[in-house]
């Protein structure tokens, strides 16, 4: 795990000392739809008042099953081993020893397990979820009914899941990120991930700068362009909109997400013609929808690289779709159709602004497509349902393959132990860099995005 974390870990450091010196010293509908208005972020009070609440367990197993979204067949094709990223190394686990008198079997027989996705139906981390909930049952000790359900209001789910979720494992969270940043914002009753119990993890977060349609919306010159060609221009030169435009989702925005924030870090520093808008939801599905009717060219992504080859096939051979480079916190793998076009951010910027960068994206990307119990199940249970997952993620030809089809790349399981040490490591490290992250939120949000942060 230390290794793949070397090359951003060391700027997480440097950027903190730095920090601590400058203390010392002193100092899919095809017709166009308008952009919806911004919206106050809701407390969590306000959140829990609302009248479509979080629905509690009871109420929420009163739903008919959804059915899975169905999925491709997977392309046939293997991508490259993955180079090392920010993402913990699997280490071999111990078989867990439930304690005496546990039978898992007899435990889960006739429970229902609802798995929980933070994000709006249709999306990344929806699919892969529904493809994954499909084979649980039969790999969870005494086969219980396992649902799959949709929560895309990230703060509530998350409080929800640390304060009022059943702690019997019949609640588990399927989250695209760690979201450490929640267990240190008072929206979020300042509860720690780490304090969660982690069950796996499944793919490489690494992300990638993907543009959509490069020369109708950017011009001639940009089929053959990285991001960093275009540095110290005030135009791209061309297309329909003649700079980069991408979008995040407003409590993101307001929140001074570090993943947003690490974006926008690195198209000022670069010097890019760029510009970020604020929209109420922003998963996979809305990006596609806001490419085709021309709201943005581009987005910041851990998954699409890898599935575009399976849902669009044409699109990068055609060219209309061109990775500008690669965003961390790893570094960026070729697909099933062809390496990546650019290479990494990190090596258009100097030294001070690797550390800010590696700050600000580091910790909070350490896995992605993760699975979470709620604070305080018991360890054995835990240990049951990770267990169960690993084996069916890892032996599973079906699902392996199924999954792959979704997600671009076959599961790469990082289990229990491994992401409960990740978490926790990662969660100091975030911690120790948060001066650098409120310093660069402070800065770049009024400068930026004034209309939905104030001056």
């Amino acid at each position: 795990m230390r290794t793949r974390m070397n090359r951003w870990l060391a700027g997480v450091i440097t950027a903190v000392a730095t920090v601590a010196v400058i203390a010392a010293c002193g100092g899919e509908d095809p017709t166009p739809t308008p952009r919806p208005e911004p919206t106050a972020t809701p407390t969590p009070e306000a959140m829990m008042e609302k009248e479509d609440p979080t629905p509690t367990p009871e109420a929420m197993m009163e739903k008919d099953d959804p059915t899975p979204t169905p999925v491709p067949a997977d392309s046939g094709s293997t991508a490259p081993a993955p180079a090392p990223t920010a993402t913990p190394v699997p280490q071999p686990t111990a078989t867990p020893t439930p304690p005496p008198g546990f039978n898992a079997a007899d435990y889960f027989s006739g429970k229902t397990v609802r798995i929980v996705a933070n994000s709006s139906p249709g999306g990344g981390t929806d699919t892969q979820g529904r493809v994954m909930s499909a084979f649980m049952s039969k790999y969870i000790p005494g086969n219980p009914r396992v649902v799959f359900t949709n929560q895309p209001n990230k703060p509530l789910e998350y409080i929800y899941s640390a304060t009022e979720a059943p702690k019997d494992g019949t609640y588990i969270s399927w989250n695209s990120t760690p979201q450490l940043a929640f267990g240190f914002q008072e929206s979020t009753q300042f509860i720690k991930r780490s304090t969660f119990e982690p069950l796996g993890s499944t793919i490489d977060p690494t992300r990638g700068w993907m543009l959509y349609d490069p020369v109708g919306n950017l011009g001639a010159s940009a089929a053959e362009s990285c991001l960093w060609d275009y540095s110290g221009q005030s135009s791209t030169g061309g297309g329909a909109h003649g700079e980069f435009i991408l979008a995040d989702e407003l409590s993101d925005i307001r929140e001074g997400n570090p993943t947003m924030l690490a974006t926008v870090y690195a198209s000022e520093q670069l010097d890019i013609p760029f510009d970020y808008l604020g929209f109420t939801t922003v998963d996979t599905n809305a990006v596609r929808l806001m490419w085709a009717r021309g709201d943005i060219n581009s987005t910041v992504r851990s998954s699409l690289w890898y599935r575009f080859p399976v849902e669009n096939p044409d699109w990068i051979p055609s060219g209309l779709m061109r990775l500008m480079a690669g965003m961390g916190p790893g570094t960026l793998r070729g697909n099933a159709q062809t390496e990546p076009h650019c290479g990494d951010v990190r090596d258009h910027l100097n030294a001070d602004q690797i550390h800010i960068f590696n700050s600000l994206i580091g910790p909070t990307n350490y896995a992605s497509k993760a699975l979470w119990l709620p604070p305080g199940t018991p360890e054995h249970i835990a240990d049951a349902l990770s267990a169960a997952f690993e084996e069916a993620l890892t032996t599973d030809a079906e699902l392996i393959q199924k999954y792959a089809g979704v997600a671009g790349e076959e599961p790469g399981w990082i289990g229990r132990a491994e992401l409960k040490a990740a978490t926790k490591e990662n969660e100091d490290l975030f911690e120790g860099s948060k001066a650098v992250v409120d310093e660069q939120a402070a800065r770049l949000l009024p400068k930026y995005f004034p209309q939905h942060v104030g001056n």
